[in-house]
């Protein structure tokens, strides 16, 4: 009993640190289309896609002010993890563009990348499925979880001001031992990062 009450306990602390490092990049592509236009005022269109944590609610363009870097969302998952146990998060992705006609995009998450943080072998025993959602709370619905395959997970075609839902499920192996539990001080933790790519519907290579 008191082994079990360790293990416990040792889970806290190094998910703790596993969660804190959950992020998502985004970045875009093909943001363009041709069109013939008469002589007029030529006016500019902010192509946006907006991000926002499931959970904490903190929010982020997928790319910085540039317009080329992309930026990173930490995500939080609610839940306690322990040994054979999993916790749930997600993030909300919006259509923000205010470009003129119709302005479809697709979302993709690619496969998460999961690393040990300092040395250590806890990143064996984690594992991240995902699924796409209609809203966030069913992201604390256990069911349709499933691993990300090398071409990603796609979403359904967003339209301007729509939204869709990316839901992550971290796990725990049932078999991790003590030894890469309770030990934040000999780098028993793990980052966890996928990238969302949004893709413009209606030109070549699009949706």
């Amino acid at each position: 009993m008191r082994t079990k009450r360790r293990l416990q306990a040792a889970a806290l602390v190094a998910v703790a640190v596993v969660l804190g490092l959950f992020a998502v990049q985004g970045t875009y592509a093909l943001w363009n289309a041709v069109a013939s236009a008469s002589p007029g005022t030529i006016t500019s269109a902010s192509f946006d896609t907006t991000l926002q944590a499931v959970n904490t609610g903190a929010t982020t363009n997928m790319t910085l002010a540039d317009g080329r870097t992309a930026a990173t969302l930490t995500l939080s998952p609610a839940g306690v993890l322990g040994p054979g146990t999993s916790v749930y998060g997600g993030v909300v992705v919006t259509n923000n563009t205010n470009a003129g006609g119709q302005f479809n995009t697709a979302i993709t998450a690619g496969p998460p990348s999961v690393a040990n943080l300092n040395g250590g072998s806890l990143a064996t025993y984690i594992s991240v499925n995902a699924k796409v959602a209609a809203s966030s709370a069913d992201c604390s619905n256990a069911a349709g979880f499933a691993a990300i395959s090398a071409a990603g997970l796609v979403s359904p075609t967003v339209a301007k001001g729509g939204s869709t839902v990316f839901c992550f499920q971290v796990s725990l192996s049932s078999s991790a031992p003590s030894s890469v539990n309770g030990q934040p001080l000999k780098g028993q933790a793990v980052t966890i990062q996928t990238t969302l790519t949004a893709r413009q519907c209606g030109v070549p290579s699009g949706c």
